[in-house]
């Protein structure tokens, strides 16, 4: 069984995903946090084999939790943000260069996503999965 923790400051993109992966018999959802110092936290007590990683939320953003949860409890990451916006998808990237290992835009909920959105998202999370990132020391 595949735990993932679901990190976003939207109730609706939390809600969709949540459906969307404890709908698959090999993936739970064994959380969900509404910035990066739940997420920290979150990763600290539930030790999930993956997280999904929105990039702007209020408290602490998605890059400064990747670069702490990098630092003290390595876990596969997968940034899900929206791609209109350029400022977002920039810090997505530095996201990864943090230790993400992949960007992957948020459903909108209107069925506007490419028509196997769905059916990527969880192959991404299957194999990405068996990543194991190493810590990491970051010194921004």
């Amino acid at each position: 069984m595949i735990r993932v923790l679901i990190v976003d400051d939207s109730k609706t993109i939390r809600m969709m995903l949540k459906e969307l992966l404890n709908a698959d018999p090999e993936i739970e959802v064994v959380g969900e946090a509404v910035d990066g110092l739940g997420a920290i936290a979150m990763t600290r007590s539930l030790k999930p084999d993956l997280i999904t990683m929105d990039v702007i939320m209020p408290v602490m953003d998605g890059l400064a939790a990747t670069r702490r949860i990098m630092e003290e409890n390595p876990t596969p990451i997968i940034v899900v943000t929206a791609k209109s916006n350029f400022q977002e998808m920039n810090v997505a990237f530095e996201a990864m260069e943090a230790g993400a290992l992949d960007v992957v835009t948020k459903p909108s909920g209107f069925g506007l996503e490419p028509p196997n959105w769905e059916t990527e998202f969880l192959q991404k999370v299957k194999s990405l999965v068996n990543v194991k990132p190493k810590a990491t020391s970051q010194e921004k």
